[in-house]
């Protein structure tokens, strides 16, 4: 299950944001955004958040080992959302990454995406580069 600690909760935890604008495609039957087209600003948002983390080198090959979404709040169209990414844990070949939707200042729902490092066929330790570069992305913690 995702975390829900308050700091996840704000935009500015997260040093990468990313605005969609919604469309009336990413609506639902009751005139929500629909949660598979959440999932879809979720992973705009991931690939928005690789160009700047690597800008310069070749982007490294990365898998979805584990998506969890938590849906806390009715997004509407029309509008636009903020994704916010940032990582939240670097392991030996993985990473987690984490994000946070908002609209209107108001957190929409939050998601946790485990990416293992794989440059061939099989999973790898995570060279220094990578790691570094993830690193620097990291979500700010909160203070207290």
């Amino acid at each position: 299950m995702v975390s829900k600690g308050s700091e996840r909760l704000l935009s500015a935890h997260y040093p990468v944001v990313r605005e969609v604008t919604t469309r009336i495609s990413d609506m639902d039957g009751y005139g929500h955004l629909n949660g598979i087209r959440i999932g879809l600003f979720y992973e705009d948002a991931r690939a928005s958040f690789y160009s700047v983390a690597f800008e310069g080198i070749e982007r490294p090959r990365f898998f979805v080992a584990q998506l969890t979404i938590q849906y806390l709040a009715e997004g509407h169209w029309p509008g636009t959302v903020q994704v916010g990414t940032g990582i939240s844990r670097i392991g030996n070949s993985s990473f987690e990454m984490a994000q946070g939707l908002f609209m209107d200042g108001r957190c929409l729902g939050l998601c946790e995406t485990i990416l293992v490092y794989a440059p061939g066929q099989t999973s790898a330790p995570l060279h220094d580069e990578i790691r570094a570069r993830l690193e620097r992305m990291g979500t700010v913690k909160a203070t207290e």
